[in-house]
């Protein structure tokens, strides 16, 4: 049986590939800081320090004996002007969204590597490969998240290793809605967490050798159109 440990699985994206990676046979478990009523398959994790990243990883390994696919989904969001941006907001952001993949992936890697096999997904932004007015913080982690991805794959190169990250545009999430404080009809348009699980899913059901380094996921959605409302404070 496949296994799948899912880091900040409680968030809308998270649940969604729970589901998805379920409907596959993957046994999943799910670590977040969140509190979760999944008491079988749920640990507490704060992604930002190491030593509740290690203890989950020995969790999944020790209770399904592998790890087969190891997802970053932890984030946080934020839309504010560059200069008006504190110090220990940008700080958040770049701790959850950048710091807690590199413990993820630091701690996992030699793992996945003794196993001979492995797929880290990485969940990035269509925001890590274009800039966006009003994300400077957010922007610059999930740049940090691609370059970071990118050095991995080159170094993972004949491992029996995969990494991958996953840039959707903007997600029809909590994050988002309270950021951006859009419309139904606008909300209507963004991607949906399933349309990403959907991808994720794809990816881990290819061919070992299918190797993607950036998976970009948009939609026929006029972005710049949103940006001009200048919606940022």
């Amino acid at each position: 049986m496949k296994s799948a440990l899912i880091f900040g699985g409680s968030g809308a994206i998270g649940n969604a590939c729970e589901k998805i990676l379920g409907h596959l046979g993957y046994e999943v478990l799910i670590a977040d800081k969140k509190q979760s009523d999944k008491k079988d398959n749920f640990i507490i994790c704060d992604t930002t320090k190491e030593s509740d990243v290690t203890r989950a990883i020995q969790s999944c390994q020790s209770k399904f004996g592998q790890i087969d696919v190891v997802l970053c989904c932890q984030g946080e969001y934020l839309v504010k002007r560059f200069e008006k941006t504190t110090e220990d907001e940008f700080e958040k952001i770049i701790n959850t969204n950048l710091k807690s993949v590199f413990l993820v992936c630091k701690n996992v890697v030699p793992l996945l590597k003794w196993q001979g096999f492995g797929y880290i997904i990485n969940l990035a932004s269509m925001a890590g490969l274009r800039a966006n007015r009003g994300h400077g913080a957010y922007c610059a982690s999930k740049f940090g998240v691609i370059g970071l991805t990118e050095t991995l794959y080159e170094e993972l190169q004949g491992t029996g290793v995969r990494v991958t990250a996953v840039c959707p545009s903007s997600v029809d999430t909590p994050f988002v809605k309270n950021e951006l404080k859009l419309s139904t009809r606008e909300l209507e348009k963004l991607l949906k967490p399933n349309d990403v699980a959907r991808v994720i899913a794809e990816l881990v059901s290819s061919n070992p050798r299918v190797l993607r380094k950036i998976v970009p996921i948009e939609i026929d959605l006029e972005l710049d159109k949103l940006e001009r409302k200048e919606r940022y404070s």
